[in-house]
């Protein structure tokens, strides 16, 4: 006899509550916001970690390197967690793994164990990809990219409150203290998250991969069918379902879109004060003001872009969002004039590039299905930041070559056009779609 839901099906599938939906809102801001501050943190003190350790600027690029690299492949772990284990264990471990990797770099004793270390941060950077999942399948399909922006703003002010503690606390306490300080607030996010509940998406999904492992693959079916979910895929390895039929297009689109978007965004971000001093002559001090102002303008960017993407659909906005981030950028590099028209250039900058990680984090948990859907948002997050790595060096790598610094970093816009154009091949999905119909 094949079973449809149960009464009792009614309750464990029911969606979030109000409440319970703005706790965990909340909850995964303050998550992503720390792990941002941790990843931040270890960049803003990489020159004093490495005085302390008499390293040459060498040393202190390969070990920066090596630690994008390990932070990669430690935020891939994370994909088959979200999918097999769950949304709610997934957020668990990444915000105990980001504390973990702040506490360790508090004992290391040299580049290797720097580096072994600093590679368990990929636990805090793959935290938006679980968010992409979890908060896509607990918000209404009319306001989730509003909702989601929300959370996502915890970069820009991840990125301050670093800057800020940094330089306030360094001093006093060295960098070994900046980062035993760090894990304190990690801590208390995780017994926080102990409160929060699964997605119903991820249970049902649990439920069907349940019968069909007792061989009631028709009860799996129908429940599917009336539930408007795919059925879950036969692969244990959740990527290997990322890249065949219909995924495989949207899978290597959004990767090469994301790595391409993150060179642009690295060189007016990573090398901010670099770029603003080298092509615009602006002091290292005035420079860093330039940083905080202009992310404060970015949580508005965040905001604006996800609200417009409920409106005519993320992927569009993405596409729209990044060519006003190269038109911002050409005008920073080659037209602005004056510390005024500077801060407004860069500020429109980071409005539109940063901005767009909110629509582009809530597509991605819409055009991959449940099944994958945590395995899709880690590995688009994990592929893309080594766009963070090239953008640097192409930039330095032009000038060597005899460009001069703003020519170099005019390749950051061109970076921004290729990101919009990549967009036109991944799927339309319209807006107030319910999950998985567009998938």
């Amino acid at each position: 006899m094949i079973r449809t839901s149960t009464p009792s099906d009614a309750t464990t599938f029911a969606p979030l509550t109000p409440r319970r939906v703005t706790y965990t809102t909340a909850v995964a801001f303050l998550a992503w916001t720390l792990a941002v501050y941790d990843q931040i943190t270890f960049g803003n003190l990489l020159p004093v970690i490495g005085d302390d350790f008499s390293w040459s600027s060498s040393t202190s690029s390969y070990v920066a390197t090596a630690v994008s690299a390990g932070s990669m492949l430690i935020a891939l772990t994370v994909g088959p967690v979200i999918d097999r284990l769950g949304r709610r264990p997934a957020l668990l471990i990444t915000t105990s793994g980001a504390a973990v990797s702040s506490g360790l770099a508090a004992l290391a004793i040299g580049p290797i164990s720097l580096v072994f270390t600093r590679a368990l941060s990929g636990f805090g950077a793959a935290e938006q990809s679980v968010n992409a999942a979890y908060l896509n399948e607990i918000y209404g399909p009319r306001r989730k990219g509003l909702m989601y922006a929300m959370v996502q703003a915890g970069w820009p002010v991840g990125v301050m409150l670093s800057a800020g503690l940094a330089a306030v606390l360094e001093p006093v306490v060295g960098w070994r203290g900046v980062f035993a300080v760090a894990t304190f607030p990690l801590l208390v996010i995780l017994l926080l998250r102990t409160g929060l509940r699964e997605s119903p998406h991820f249970l049902k999904m649990r439920r069907l991969r349940e019968l069909r492992s007792t061989g009631r693959t028709s009860e799996a079916a129908t429940l599917a069918l009336e539930w408007g979910i795919e059925q879950p895929g036969t692969s244990r390895v959740t990527y290997a379902e990322l890249l065949r039929g219909r995924l495989l297009r949207p899978t290597i689109v959004l990767c090469l879109a994301f790595f391409v978007k993150l060179i642009a965004d690295s060189q007016l971000t990573v090398l901010a004060t670099t770029v603003l001093r080298d092509v615009k002559g602006v002091s290292i001090a005035g420079a860093l003001w330039m940083v905080v102002v202009a992310n404060l303008v970015a949580i508005a960017g965040y905001l604006a872009l996800g609200h417009l993407g409920d409106r005519i659909g993320r992927r569009e906005t993405v596409i729209l969002a990044q060519c006003a981030a190269a038109i911002s950028t050409a005008w920073l590099l080659f037209a602005a004039h004056g510390t005024a028209g500077v801060l407004i250039a860069y500020s429109a900058t980071l409005f539109f590039a940063q901005g767009a990680a909110a629509p582009l984090f809530t597509y991605l948990g819409e055009v991959f299905p449940t099944r994958v859907r945590g395995s899709g948002a880690a590995l688009v997050g994990a592929v893309g930041p080594l766009g963070g790595i090239v953008g640097p060096l192409l930039y330095g790598g032009l000038q060597d070559a005899g460009w001069t610094a703003t020519a170099a970093a005019g390749s950051g816009v061109l970076a921004c056009v290729v990101a919009a154009a990549l967009m036109f091949g991944a799927p339309r999905v319209r807006p107030g779609t319910v999950l998985e119909a567009g998938a």
